[in-house]
C-alpha cells in the first residue's frame, strides 16, 4: 500500500463514484471519499475506502483533507451562492491541509457564454498556488440516457433545441480514467488544462445510433428555445431549481446549435493511450433504460 492519500469530493456523484471505483481497483493507495450521506458509499467502505462525512462547512472540509496528497473536486448541483461558498471552502481547506495537487472538474464552455461559474472557480484554483490540473469535459454521453430515456421509451422521440448543430460528447468512464491517471501520476500533468471530448455528432446522428441500439426508430424533434424552456421546466420538478436547470440546458443547446463544441480534441486519447469510449458503447450498456 502506498503512503499516498487521495480524496474524492462529492463521491456519490456520477464522476465521483466512478473515480472511487477505479482508484480502489488500482489497490495501491489510501482512498478517502467525502459525502454528506455516508450510507450511499457503503459498498466502497467494504472495499477498503475511508468514508468521511463532509458538510459544506470549512471546519469539516479541513478535517477531511488532513494528510491528503491529491484531491478531486467536483461541485454538486447547488444554488450558485452556496456553490461559490463551497468552492471557496475547498480551496481554503486544501491550503490549510497542505494538499499537494488539485484536480478540478470544470467544463469545456468556460470561454463562451454559459450558465455556470467554472471560469471563476478555475481562477480560485490558479490563485491558490497549489499545483493543479484542470479538466474541461464536454457533454456527457450518459446525458442521452438521463434526459431522453423516458420520451424515447414512451414516444420514440427526444426533444432538444440544438437544431442541426454538431457537438462533442464524452463518457463518464473516460473522464474518471483521466482523473485516476492525473492523480496517480501528477508530475506529468501538473499545470495542464485538458479538454476532454469523445466524438462529434448531431442530434440526427444520435437518433440514428439510438435506433440501432434499441432496435426501433427514434427521431429527434427540434424545439424553439422557448418551447424547450417550457418543456424542461415541466419535466425537471425534482431539481432544486427547475428554472435554473431549464435555462442552463437551453443556453447549452444554443451553443451546440452554433457549433461551438464541434471539434474533437485528441487530449483524452493521448492521456489514456487508447480510443475514447463511443456513445454507442454507452447506450448499449444502458439499453434497458429505453425499453419497457
Amino acid at each position: 500500500m502506498s503512503n499516498k492519500v487521495f480524496f474524492v469530493t462529492n463521491a456519490s456523484s456520477k464522476t465521483g463514484s466512478f473515480i472511487a471505483k477505479l482508484l480502489l481497483e488500482v489497490g495501491k493507495y489510501t482512498i478517502r471519499l467525502g459525502t454528506r450521506n455516508p450510507s450511499k458509499l457503503s459498498k466502497f467502505h467494504a472495499q477498503g475506502a475511508e468514508i468521511v462525512h463532509v458538510d459544506h462547512s470549512l471546519e469539516s472540509i479541513i478535517e477531511a483533507f488532513k494528510n491528503v496528497d491529491g484531491i478531486y473536486i467536483v461541485l454538486p448541483a447547488l444554488i450558485q451562492n452556496a456553490e461559490h461558498v463551497l468552492m471557496e471552502n475547498y480551496i481554503k481547506a486544501a491550503k490549510e491541509a497542505n494538499v499537494k495537487h488539485i484536480v478540478y472538474l470544470s467544463a469545456m464552455d468556460v470561454d463562451v457564454k454559459s450558465y455556470h461559474r467554472h471560469k471563476e472557480y478555475e481562477q480560485m484554483v490558479f490563485d491558490s498556488e497549489i499545483p493543479y490540473t484542470i479538466l474541461r469535459p464536454t457533454w456527457f454521453h450518459e446525458n442521452v440516457v438521463n434526459y431522453h430515456a423516458t420520451s424515447v421509451k414512451k414516444e420514440g422521440v427526444f426533444r432538444t433545441s440544438a437544431g442541426d448543430g454538431v457537438y462533442t460528447s464524452v463518457a463518464i468512464a473516460d473522464i474518471a480514467a483521466v482523473v485516476v491517471e492525473v492523480l496517480t501520476n501528477p508530475e506529468q500533468h501538473v499545470g495542464k488544462i485538458y479538454t476532454l471530448t469523445g466524438e462529434a455528432l448531431s442530434e440526427k446522428q444520435v437518433a440514428q445510433i439510438l435506433s440501432k441500439v434499441i432496435g426501433k426508430e427514434v427521431k429527434h424533434v427540434n424545439l424553439t428555445p422557448e418551447e424547450h424552456t417550457t418543456l424542461l421546466k415541466q419535466t425537471s420538478a425534482g431539481w432544486k431549481s427547475p428554472e435554473e436547470f431549464a435555462n442552463a440546458l437551453v443556453l447549452l443547446d444554443k451553443n451546440k446549435r452554433d457549433n461551438l463544441f464541434n471539434v474533437v480534441d485528441p487530449t483524452l486519447e493521448q492521456v489514456l493511450g487508447r480510443k475514447a469510449i463511443s456513445l454507442e458503447e454507452v447506450l448499449v450498456t444502458n439499453v434497458s433504460a429505453f425499453k419497457d
